[in-house]
């Protein structure tokens, strides 16, 4: 056994012996894949980026620079912080086949453009997902577009879900409900 600053490293040759510490010694697993900052310690965007509790959130991510109001958390290594940038837990087996239950995400705010087929979260004040809570949720974005006189405008959203579970259905939006949600993250990759 070597002795480290935070625990100990157990590391046994034999089969039996090594069978016999899985069983009675808990292996560590962190409860976040991230360090949250002291306050002394963030640069915004910089080294830090902001934790999202979204089940709490009243409001979209307007207020996302004000860095009392959120845990910043410094990203693993090989992740550079980038405005914009921020990190929530997504709850739920909607979207198993791309991200488990559990999990934290990295996002980044959306700025507009084409969303077509991309992952991302939303917010919305007739949409209520069980599955992740609130008026929020987490699913593949696909549009249909209609031209008239003024240009472009949205005719119907369909946000599908990317599960093993068949029971899931896509959430559709079109009419009064395209004016009551919001596209607030593209899904960048999940942290653990």
């Amino acid at each position: 056994m070597y002795r480290g600053i935070k625990g100990a490293f157990v590391y046994a040759c034999n089969k039996d012996l090594n069978e016999y510490f899985k069983k009675h010694i808990k292996t560590y697993k962190a409860e976040v894949p991230f360090r949250i900052l002291p306050f002394n310690e963030i640069n915004p965007y910089v080294n830090a980026i902001p934790l999202v509790d979204i089940s709490a959130a009243a409001g979209g991510f307007s207020d996302l620079q004000i860095h009392e109001n959120f845990d910043w958390v410094e990203l693993p290594f090989n992740i550079s912080a980038k405005k914009g940038y921020f990190i929530c837990k997504v709850v739920g087996e909607s979207m198993n086949k791309k991200i488990p239950n559990g999990a934290y995400c990295l996002f980044r705010q959306d700025e507009g453009g084409t969303r077509n087929g991309k992952t991302v979260l939303v917010e919305s004040t007739h949409v209520q997902d069980s599955d992740f809570g609130s008026g929020y949720t987490v699913k593949e974005y696909h549009r249909e577009k209609k031209m008239n006189e003024d240009g472009w405008n949205h005719q119907s959203i369909t946000l599908k879900p990317l599960s093993t579970d068949a029971n899931f259905e896509n959430i559709e939006l079109s009419g009064d409900k395209l004016n009551s949600f919001k596209v607030v993250g593209i899904f960048e990759r999940v942290i653990n």
